[in-house]
């Protein structure tokens, strides 16, 4: 018999995250389907205690609207998702569900593959201050950058990430800054790394978080959201001479790495990617452009 995992979120039409994980599964034998389950907000509790009762279930992913509450309906949340208080995986063990975050896998890798061995810079500036800026937050802590400065619409959201920063990692210069288009061009040309963790792009009709005159020669640059030809962010970032990736990196690395937690073997990374990319592909020649968020989705 057959097990499942679920993309669960709201909406989750658009995700490829379903093509490259089920492809992983059928490259390895696997008898596990992968599929989406759309949940409202207000059914979100109803849903996890669905999943606790299916004995077929064997984990999930989570997407937006919900990996900042999914927790509390969780039996237990391993230290890493409650530090940064955002849940994207969710693996079981027994009866018991348990909550994980392995975007921060997904956005240390896409550094990694930008870094391409070199030392990372000492400053960063991450624009957002919900799930993914705190996945940020913690990629960047892990590879040894000291300061960071987090942009946010609502400041005070952005000074909550900070002070829960630097309650963890006491050792991190992390400040929160105002968002105005002249502040965050000043503070994006003093970093080396610069990751929009925010939503915009999503839309065609987004304005980018941060202007091309924000972008210079030798900086480091992650947009979380996916476009076809780069987002609008990505291609202003290489423009100015910057290396710079868009999400769907990150959303093949962080789904490689829940991959491995529900199975205990190693992703096939490269049929994953394979998958992903024609997946992507098909979506762009069928007219329904891939755009999405490369966090857990």
């Amino acid at each position: 018999m057959s097990k499942r995992i679920v993309l669960l979120g709201h909406p989750v039409a658009h995700s490829l995250s379903p093509a490259f994980q089920q492809a992983a599964f059928d490259h390895l034998g696997l008898p596990v389907r992968y599929e989406r389950l759309d949940v409202p907000p207000k059914e979100l509790a109803a849903a996890v205690d669905a999943l606790r009762a299916d004995p077929d279930l064997i984990g999930a992913n989570i997407t937006i609207p919900h990996k900042e509450t999914i927790g509390a309906r969780l039996d237990t949340v391993t230290e890493e998702a409650a530090t940064i208080g955002a849940v994207n995986t969710i693996t079981r063990a027994g009866s018991r569900l348990v909550g994980r975050n392995t975007d921060i896998a997904g956005l240390r890798g896409a550094l990694d593959m930008l870094l391409a061995g070199r030392r990372p810079p000492r400053a960063a500036l991450i624009l957002g201050a919900g799930g993914a800026a705190r996945a940020a937050v913690a990629a960047l802590v892990g590879a040894a950058v000291g300061q960071i400065s987090i942009a946010n619409r609502h400041l005070r959201r952005a000074e909550q990430v900070a002070a829960a920063a630097s309650k963890s990692w006491p050792h991190l210069a992390i400040r929160a800054v105002p968002w105005h288009e002249s502040i965050l061009v000043e503070e994006s040309a003093r970093v080396g790394i610069v990751i929009n963790a925010t939503s915009l792009g999503l839309s065609p009709s987004d304005q980018p978080p941060l202007p091309a005159a924000g972008f210079r020669e030798g900086q480091y640059v992650i947009d979380v959201v996916y476009a076809p030809g780069g987002t609008t962010l990505v291609r202003s970032a290489r423009a100015a001479g910057a290396d710079a990736l868009d999400g769907l990196e990150m959303l093949l690395l962080q789904g490689a790495a829940s991959f491995e937690l529900w199975t205990g073997r190693p992703a096939p990374i490269g049929i994953m990617r394979d998958a992903l990319a024609a997946a992507a592909a098909s979506s762009t020649h069928s007219g329904h452009a891939p755009v999405g968020i490369g966090g857990g989705e």
